[in-house]
């Protein structure tokens, strides 16, 4: 009874995961998973990513003051660029008398990763770039230096945002495209600074002021912080959700059967009455377009992390993680289940000689180590984002870090940047799990490896292309019913092998029960029918009533009075009413 319990709950999530394919892609369109826009990264995201840089800076109407900032404050960017910057401040900001500037560097500590420069002035003193407990400082100015990339501008430009207490006092609603609100400040100004100091207009930049908790002025009376408005627009998303949805829905229809017979073995063991029960996850390397399916249907889910390490921190973004990681760890569990499956064709010296491995503890612990894993460097992921390689880059401290101006080479990928990682969380599940079956093995019987040769003396198995190298399947000649000096093939392991019995309803020789195990009595003493399970719900729904006889299922053979007998490959169901029965020990 508690492996049947065991088994069941087995198939149940196992189905579970199929669905939830489906169920993730209704959730990350909603969620904006395939074209987003987000204010992200402000200080109450993360106060650790912004650091003191310099107190010394005075700024006056013609600029920096000379001789008042640091080397280090200077060197961050080419000396007319930096020129240029000071002028540009003083004119935004309207300074009457000097403005003291606290230069502060916002990014990952240790001074590594993305980095951007940014500006404090404050009226009186130095302001702190983080304020302390007792809430927000006067300033009289908010800045942050960037450098991107323009056509214009093909070996890159700095990019100044400016907030000025005195000019700009007028704050709007932003509606996120997930549906959250912040208060922005509607009339920042831009600025484009070449590397040679020629100072112009910004009119397509996209970085925005909100209001936040860090620092607030004397007269427009806001409290204000710098961040980004980040967005993505994933290519050919329709396509993409398109095929990711129709292959979900195959997936469902291709478990369906098996979901059929987990509710059925599930409803008797509620009953206490015999049930066959069968585990699932051993019956995927018969099931290859299953599984294949189920791959290719997780396959996105590589996409999704990649665009969910953006946006870390939003709720949204944290959401889209989190499903993205779970559907990694099937994609790489299935995706090993799939070489696997590929290894067993290959000749072998020794075809009746296999190791064999636990589907169940492969899948469920590479599923789990692989969201730990992944989930273990989400902040790592994240920072290399914009981590990527620059065309050109602000100098902090002696180390040139990305700041926006990126080359066309792109980011590390998530799987890349994980690739190590997660192959050996693989490698480790499956060493586990061929581990726990082999002294499972070795405690029942004394044998390390799995032999088959006793397969050759079942009719049925003898027909059923048994795999080479590993396996997953239950072949030991334990779970055999000895009989005689005959060895009998469990319904069970019919079942995992990828085979129903169907019994024809209208035979005059027997009559249908409306017990199920009553059924099985009564049906195992006649001939049964062996079609692959994937046909067993369309077959009991009568789906191939109105197909011409050559396209309903194939019979893969009978059972009459235990014996099983191979059906010729032209020999389908015809279009009589069946249903479903438990079966038969066969030979």
């Amino acid at each position: 009874m508690v492996h049947s319990s065991i088994r069941i709950v087995s198939n149940l999530v196992a189905t579970g995961l199929v669905v939830l394919s489906l169920v993730t892609i209704v959730v990350l369109v909603s969620a904006g998973m395939f074209a987003r826009r987000a204010n992200i990264n402000d200080i109450t995201f993360d106060s650790t990513h912004f650091h003191a840089f310099g107190q010394t800076c005075r700024l006056d109407a013609a600029g920096f003051v000379p001789a008042t900032c640091s080397d280090d404050e200077i060197a961050t960017m080419l000396s007319p660029a930096w020129r240029a910057l000071g002028q540009s401040l003083a004119t935004h900001w309207q300074v009457d008398s000097p403005l003291f500037v606290t230069s502060c560097v916002r990014g990952p500590p240790d001074n590594v990763g993305w980095a951007s420069l940014t500006f404090v002035a404050g009226y009186d003193a130095f302001p702190h770039c983080v304020p302390s407990t007792n809430g927000p400082q006067d300033i009289a100015g908010l800045a942050m230096a960037e450098t991107t990339v323009r056509d214009e501008y093909p070996m890159g430009a700095y990019v100044v945002t400016v907030w000025s207490d005195k000019l700009m006092q007028t704050s709007e609603r932003h509606v996120n495209t997930d549906g959250t609100v912040d208060l922005v400040m509607s009339n920042i100004k831009r600025s484009l600074i070449s590397i040679d100091g020629a100072l112009s207009d910004d009119v397509d930049g996209i970085n925005t002021v909100i209001t936040s908790s860090p620092v607030g002025g004397r007269e427009s009376k806001k409290v204000v912080s710098l961040t980004w408005d980040t967005g993505h627009v994933v290519a050919n998303a329709t396509e993409l959700i398109s095929i990711q949805v129709l292959l979900s829905l195959l997936a469902m229809g291709l478990i369906s059967s098996d979901f059929y017979l987990t509710v059925q073995g599930l409803r008797g063991f509620l009953q206490q009455k015999p049930v066959m029960t069968y585990d699932l996850l051993a019956g995927l390397e018969r099931r290859k377009l299953l599984l294949i399916v189920v791959t290719l249907a997780a396959l996105p889910s590589l996409l999704y992390a990649d665009v969910a390490r953006i946006y870390r921190g939003t709720a949204n973004g944290d959401l889209i993680w989190s499903l993205s990681i779970v559907l990694v760890g099937m994609f790489f569990t299935f995706a090993t289940l799939v070489v696997l499956v590929a290894v067993q064709h290959v000749p072998s010296p020794w075809p009746c000689c296999l190791v064999s491995f636990s589907p169940g503890v492969f899948s469920y612990s590479t599923i789990v180590s692989l969201i730990v894993v992944w989930h273990s460097r989400y902040e790592s992921v994240a920072i290399g984002f914009n981590d990527a390689p620059m065309q050109l880059g602000m100098n902090f401290s002696g180390v040139v870090r990305p700041t926006g101006a990126y080359s066309a080479d792109g980011a590390e990928t998530v799987v890349a940047h994980n690739l190590a990682g997660t192959a050996t969380a693989v490698a480790v599940c499956l060493a586990v799990s061929v581990a726990y079956s082999t002294l499972v093995r070795v405690s029942m019987t004394g044998r390390v490896f799995l032999h088959t040769s006793w397969t050759s003396t079942n009719g049925f198995l003898n027909q059923c292309r048994l795999p080479r190298w590993i396996t997953g399947l239950p072949l030991d000649q334990t779970n055999a019913i000895k009989i005689g000096n005959k060895l009998f093939c469990k319904p069970s392991t019919q079942a995992v092998l990828g085979f129903a019995v169907v019994v024809d309803v209208a035979a005059d020789r027997y009559h249908v029960q409306s017990d199920q195990s009553a059924k099985t009595a009564s049906f195992s003493k006649h001939t049964l029918t062996l079609i692959p399970v994937y046909w067993l719900v369309p077959t009991l729904a009568r789906v191939f009533a109105v197909v011409p006889p050559w396209m309903t299922p194939r019979i893969f053979g009978t059972i009459d009075k235990n014996m099983f007998a191979h059906s010729s490959r032209d020999k389908h169901l015809d279009h009589r009413t069946y249903v479903h029965c438990r079966g038969a020990c066969v030979n």
